[in-house]
């Protein structure tokens, strides 16, 4: 009996691990199927053998053609797994499909097989057939397993797909069975499975199945581009090593590019990154995602980034890493930001203007009730004149080395248009004025050039459904809107006029007459995002 009981207790604890396993690991986790709202399911059948299989769908609600996003699932995944770039895209209101393609990569007919490739450019026809999409802006992009079938799909799709972005992919099958298997991972089952039916493993179909040892399709190829990312500690604390990474970056370079072989990655720095962890003689300073990278390299129409990071994808900045119109953000910048509560929510502009700005750093530095130069309820923590002087002190903390602000973002003046400061109103194109005297001192004193200084007018309300205290804000807000402008162009700083902005629009675009929504707050990001980089390619 007592030997039958430790049985069953090793038995749990074995299915326990494996669960664990599957629920911890990052990317590749199954069991969270929630999906915002605008995305339906949807069947789509299989040109090659006529099976159905599912798919998440989101069609864009504007009268232009929109591109169209393919997020490909997991390796342990399928179309209902959840998707964190889902509600990224609704932000943008572009096309996105998620599709099925035979499932977890358990079973020969997944993982790498003609019906895995034919499932996948069936679901972009479906997509193209049934929203509005733009055909020449189609992105296809993956985290894990979804990393290696769009390296998969760059290598056997017969569409002409603009861009293709893996992240921690799976690229030689072959090696990640050995290196699954030392580690004790439920993958090498998988490829056991795939391979034979679970009768061994079976290395040359494996390698049938690896993207890193295919032939690129040149001309299908010839518009498209291939960005490959790692995190520089995944195959410690995740399930890929970077070498995969690296090694199909090579094998890209020697075919794509065959009189450039000094851009590839040498086995001695190889060595370096993976011994080190870090790379002691980079030759970038890049910071993408808030995240230091490690090593970049960059041919047309492809490259390699490994940053800090893990078995993973830098979401929501992957999104923005997506040539759609050519209007990916590469400049370095470091911006401050310094607002209310639109600026201090969890969704507020700032947040969703480093989405925009992959390569740039955001110090936000907003306080909700913050005001210009007002007391807010009687605090002075609220009063932005008394303490931008540690805001900034702050701020230069935190900044990235060797690296100055580049801009100063004030997002301010709407709890200064509250009805109990309407005596006061004289007082607040002042205190703006006030507040850029103390910024530009500050520089001064410090011996440190001055940034960009940026004025982004409050936007309007919604008096029907805002509380009380703020009755009137929007008549005191548009008679501030016409000062801060000239206040602007007295100290040369950028004015972006989002009251005016809003109020064209026409539609709710707040949570409570104040607060603004999520996709308020995003046009707001971009707004910010063009005028500060109008020419950015």
């Amino acid at each position: 009996m007592k030997r039958k009981f430790l049985c069953s207790i090793l038995s749990l604890l074995c299915i326990w691990k494996g669960y664990a396993q599957e629920a911890n690991t990052t990317w590749d986790n199954t069991l969270d199927k929630s999906w915002p709202d605008g995305f339906e399911q949807v069947k789509v059948k299989s040109s090659l053998d006529g099976e159905t299989q599912g798919a998440v769908i989101y069609k864009t609600i504007k009268k232009e053609p929109q591109p169209l996003i393919v997020s490909l699932h997991t390796w342990s995944g399928d179309y209902l797994q959840e998707d964190p770039l889902a509600k990224e895209v609704a932000l943008h209101d572009w096309n996105y499909i998620h599709p099925d393609f035979r499932g977890p990569n358990n079973n020969p007919e997944a993982c790498g097989s003609p019906e895995v490739v034919s499932n996948i450019e069936d679901a972009i026809h479906f997509a193209v057939q049934h929203g509005n999409v733009d055909t020449t802006e189609v992105h296809i992009i993956g985290v894990s397993g979804g990393g290696y079938a769009t390296l998969l799909a760059f290598m056997k799709l017969d569409y002409p797909v603009k861009s293709f972005h893996a992240w921690a992919p799976v690229t030689n099958l072959e090696d990640w069975y050995w290196e699954t298997k030392g580690r004790g991972l439920k993958y090498s089952h998988d490829l056991e499975n795939v391979t034979t039916g679970g009768n061994g493993f079976d290395p040359v179909e494996a390698r049938k199945r690896s993207p890193q040892l295919m032939t690129v399709p040149h001309d299908l190829r010839a518009q498209s581009t291939v960005h490959i990312y790692t995190g520089i500690h995944d195959g410690y604390t995740g399930s890929v090593p970077i070498t995969h990474s690296v090694n199909m970056f090579n094998q890209l370079v020697k075919q794509l590019f065959p009189r450039w072989t000094d851009k590839m990655v040498s086995d001695s720095l190889k060595i370096v990154l993976l011994e080190k962890r870090l790379n002691p003689k980079s030759d970038t300073n890049l910071i993408l995602g808030a995240r230091k990278v490690h090593l970049f390299r960059e041919l047309p129409g492809l490259s390699l980034a490994i940053f800090e990071g893990s078995h993973e994808m830098i979401v929501p900045q992957a999104l923005a890493l997506l040539p759609v119109y050519e209007s990916v953000k590469k400049e370095k910048l470091t911006i401050l930001t310094i607002g209310d509560s639109n600026g201090a929510a969890k969704d507020g502009w700032p947040v969703q203007l480093q989405k925009l700005l992959p390569y740039s750093t955001v110090l936000n530095r907003s306080v909700p009730g913050n005001t210009i130069g007002f007391d807010n309820l009687n605090n002075p923590k609220l009063n932005t004149i008394r303490n931008i002087g540690e805001y900034l002190a702050s701020a230069m903390e935190d900044l990235p080395e060797d690296q100055q602000i580049d801009y100063i973002l004030f997002g301010l003046g709407t709890n200064d248009a509250k009805n109990i400061f309407d005596n006061r109103q004289q007082e607040v194109a002042q205190h703006l004025d006030s507040l850029l005297v103390l910024t530009k001192t500050y520089f001064l004193n410090h011996h440190m050039q001055l940034p960009q200084l940026v004025i982004i007018s409050p936007p309007p309300m919604n008096e029907t459904i805002a509380i009380a205290k703020y009755d009137g804000g929007n008549k005191r807000i548009d008679q501030n809107n016409i000062l801060f402008r000239e206040v602007a162009k007295k100290h040369r700083a950028l004015f972006i006029d989002t009251n005016t902005f809003f109020k064209v629009q026409n539609k709710a675009f707040t949570v409570d007459g104040v607060h603004l929504a999520a996709q308020a707050q995003f046009l707001v990001a971009r707004i910010i995002s063009e005028k500060l980089l109008p020419n950015s390619k």
